[in-house]
């Protein structure tokens, strides 16, 4: 898919996805979730308009829908102690998820826009919160649907893992459009697990594990 097609079609999708949260949740929308699919509208125009130019703004944009989705998933984790074999399952993903950011900033930082890699850490640990927040909230398996959000962690990580590497070292069209896929798919299953899913009180949590 041409490049100047998915810079308006890409915005135009997210777009899309914010009207049917606010549809949604009405007057219960969650304004942090408002601001992190403006930031993303404007970067999806950013990235299919001038990926390298605009690298920066794309990092900062990024950066800003991670805080705010870790911001807003974060009343969904529990407060109570977990055991301590979901603390090994936590640390497991967690030295996982390092690992893959890792070996995506190993193979890019040679070719990073000068300047740019302090954002690019900075964004980097923004998505590893994000992954540590979800992942917590998957594993105390409190919420049904949980698995929304185990899917959407997997997506960004493909996304965000990517894209970099399709821009500045080996571009393929058709990679393109299946990373754009994995982008939509994100915030899909994101909205739909803060669209749909009640924040349970640590009150009302029952004991799952022995």
């Amino acid at each position: 898919m041409d490049s100047r097609v998915l810079r308006y079609f890409m915005p135009t999708l997210v777009f899309t996805i914010l009207l049917k949260y606010v549809n949604r949740t009405r007057h219960q929308s969650k304004a942090l979730f408002i601001v992190a699919l403006s930031a993303i509208v404007l970067s999806d125009f950013l990235t299919f308009y001038d990926y390298h130019a605009y690298f920066m703004w794309i990092t900062i944009l990024t950066s800003t829908y991670l805080i705010c989705c870790s911001f807003i998933i974060i009343k969904y984790l529990n407060k109570g102690k977990l055991k301590a074999m979901l603390y090994f399952s936590v640390f497991i993903g967690f030295l996982l998820a390092t690992y893959i950011v890792y070996s995506v900033l190993d193979l890019i930082i040679n070719y990073l826009p000068e300047g740019m890699l302090l954002f690019v850490l900075f964004a980097a640990l923004c998505l590893l919160c994000f992954i540590i927040i979800c992942s917590m909230i998957y594993v105390n398996d409190n919420y049904d649907n949980a698995t929304l959000l185990l899917g959407s962690v997997i997506f960004n990580m493909f996304h965000m893992g990517l894209s970099p590497i399709n821009e500045f070292i080996s571009y393929n069209a058709t990679f393109t459009v299946l990373i754009a896929i994995a982008h939509i798919l994100a915030i899909y299953l994101f909205m739909k697990f803060i669209s749909e899913t009640k924040i349970i009180k640590a009150e009302d949590v029952k004991e799952k594990f022995f």
